[in-house]
């Protein structure tokens, strides 16, 4: 799954799709994406919240905490020591911003994206069409599970990037809702 990620280092802000890839053959090697790059690592759970990695012959010790005072949910923010360096982190999970209805989602045009690889098995709208909110535009199937993608907000479908049957991976524009 593709995670969007805020991270605030100083006064620089930058917005990143991530994505980790879990280890395949049990040496806790995985591979991470950050935007354009991906990058593959031996992880190493130290402690709760404490992370060794080793990549390209460094190693990075990682800490991952909580912003103290904070009660927001399981996105974050999160404090992220990196060697010296300190991250404020904030993750969003773009099917969670269609389940609360995010008031970030629900302005101006917004594409549709795919959530994780797949094949899409029914286009339930086409391009012209009235939406209302929590409508279903299409469903996709990943892993042998059909999910339903649905409008964040009430629109119009201004278009259709993607037919019946295609395969699509993760991130994959679908529908422009305007």
């Amino acid at each position: 799954m593709i995670l969007r990620a805020r991270l605030h280092h100083g006064s620089r802000t930058v917005d990143r799709d991530v994505e980790l890839k879990a280890a395949e053959n049990g040496n806790g090697l995985r591979k991470f994406r950050a935007g354009n790059r991906t990058v593959e690592a031996q992880c190493e759970v130290i402690a709760p919240g404490e992370y060794s990695f080793l990549t390209g012959g460094r190693s990075w010790s990682v800490s991952v905490s909580k912003r103290v005072g904070d009660s927001t949910g399981p996105g974050g923010p999160f404090v992220v020591n990196v060697g010296p360096r300190e991250y404020l982190v904030e993750l969003r999970d773009p099917r969670q911003w269609r389940q609360r209805g995010s008031s970030h989602e629900a302005e101006g045009p917004q594409e549709i994206t795919a959530p994780m690889p797949g094949r899409i098995v029914k286009l339930l709208v086409a391009e012209g069409h009235e939406v209302k909110r929590d409508q279903g535009l299409l469903v996709i199937e990943a892993m042998k599970m059909q999910n339903e993608l649905r409008a964040p907000r009430a629109g119009r479908v201004e278009r259709v990037y993607t037919a019946e049957g295609r395969g699509v991976d993760s991130g994959a524009r679908l529908v422009l809702l305007v």
